[in-house]
């Protein structure tokens, strides 16, 4: 008993102070999914490879949109990897709560 008390006075605080101080994403992390609607050409590779299939292009007519919803995402990267002209790459965000799943929607549009 006394030497679990002596050990763990010795070893001191290992937690960190998150939410006063929030933790730096290591190195190749792979975090919230981003849209640049600037440079995304509507292809659709990204839908294609989803695992989940949470991303959806969606043609209607004359307008197109491209759908990403965060709640389902297995942040595996491939969307980020088929992507040709670098539309969609992954953050280092990792902070993802929410009130409600419109939250965690994003929705880019283009009419031609």
């Amino acid at each position: 008993m006394f030497d679990i008390l002596i050990k763990t006075l010795k070893t001191g605080t290992v937690t960190t102070k998150y939410p006063k101080k929030p933790d730096i994403a290591p190195q190749g992390f792979r975090g919230m999914p981003e849209l640049i609607p600037d440079k995304c050409t509507f292809c659709g590779e990204c839908a294609k490879s989803c695992p989940p299939g949470v991303i959806c292009l969606i043609e209607n007519g004359q307008e197109k949109s491209l759908t990403l919803s965060i709640c389902g995402c297995i942040f595996c990267g491939m969307c980020e990897e088929v992507c040709p002209v670098g539309a969609i790459r992954l953050t280092q965000e990792y902070e993802l709560a929410s009130k409600t799943k419109d939250e965690l929607l994003t929705i880019i549009r283009r009419t031609a």
